[in-house]
């Protein structure tokens, strides 16, 4: 709206000039002398000159009141422009969609707040994160007080305050490869701009690409967990089993050659060490 020139109209600071109505021509009497006859001619053709210039600025605000409201409606999505299509005049649209949709309340600014406080760069590029973020602060903006710095010193500097403080957070959200880059843009004296920050990052960002030290953030997290992880364990291996305890099991592997039972071998035999001591 701005860029055509409409936003005044959408927002009514423009106001519709009044529509006089359009002079009657003069009767002039019979007896009426020459001087008399100008004189009423003259002052209708003035009266019609001042109404065609004033008609020609009606019939302007009114084109280009009708080419906001086209515009409005145009852009928006027809369950939602059907609410406004019945107004007359494009800021009584502007001031319905204003009051039912304006974001408002504190919880609505806390939230975006809140939003802004958990952004971090990731696995984003630097462009993207600060898409990210100018998204949030033209949110923040909306909802709270507007500045004119142009016009105010006090808003002046509280613009220059609200710059410097995003320009912080924009640099101190950032993947800590860049550490060192904001060390460096914090340093300085005066404080970099927003701008001269964001620029800064982003030819920083293709030489740590090619150094191959911008990794996945995703993938340096896999890789500590991996390492953290206890190592499997060898499974045990199967017992051998137990000597069997009774004549019934173990054939094939206890006899005794001296008794002959399979309880035992001959090396540990009772009575071949019995008949020995006897003897």
């Amino acid at each position: 709206m701005h860029g055509l020139r409409l936003w005044e109209f959408l927002i009514g600071d423009i106001h519709c000039p009044p529509l006089l109505v359009v002079p009657v021509k003069p009767t002039i009497p019979d007896k009426a002398t020459d001087d008399v006859k100008t004189k009423l001619l003259d002052d209708y053709d003035a009266s019609m000159e001042s109404y065609a210039s004033q008609f020609a600025a009606y019939r302007t605000w009114l084109d280009e009141d009708a080419r906001a409201g086209a515009v409005l409606v145009a852009s928006m999505e027809k369950h939602l422009s059907a609410d406004i299509v019945g107004f007359d005049h494009a800021h009584q649209m502007w001031a319905f969609l204003r009051d039912r949709y304006e974001p408002t309340g504190q919880s609505t600014y806390i939230a975006a707040l809140r939003q802004e406080q958990l952004l971090r760069q990731g696995d984003s590029t630097v462009d993207d994160f600060y898409a990210q973020m100018s998204a949030v602060w033209r949110q923040l903006d909306s909802i709270g007080p507007p500045l004119s710095p142009s016009t105010c010193d006090s808003c002046k500097a509280q613009k220059v305050a609200l710059e410097t403080r995003r320009t912080y957070d924009f640099l101190s959200r950032l993947r800590d490869e860049f550490e060192q880059l904001q060390a460096q843009l914090v340093s300085r004296v005066p404080c970099v701009s927003l701008m001269e920050a964001l620029a800064a990052v982003r030819n920083e960002e293709p030489c740590l690409q090619n150094a191959g030290l911008l990794q996945s953030s995703s993938s340096s997290v896999l890789a500590a967990r991996s390492s953290s992880s206890p190592a499997v364990a060898t499974p045990p291996k199967a017992p051998l089993p137990a000597a069997p305890s009774s004549e019934g099991g173990g054939g094939d592997r206890l006899h005794c050659d001296y008794c002959g039972k399979k309880t035992h071998v001959e090396a540990d035999c009772f009575k071949k060490k019995k008949k020995a001591q006897s003897c």
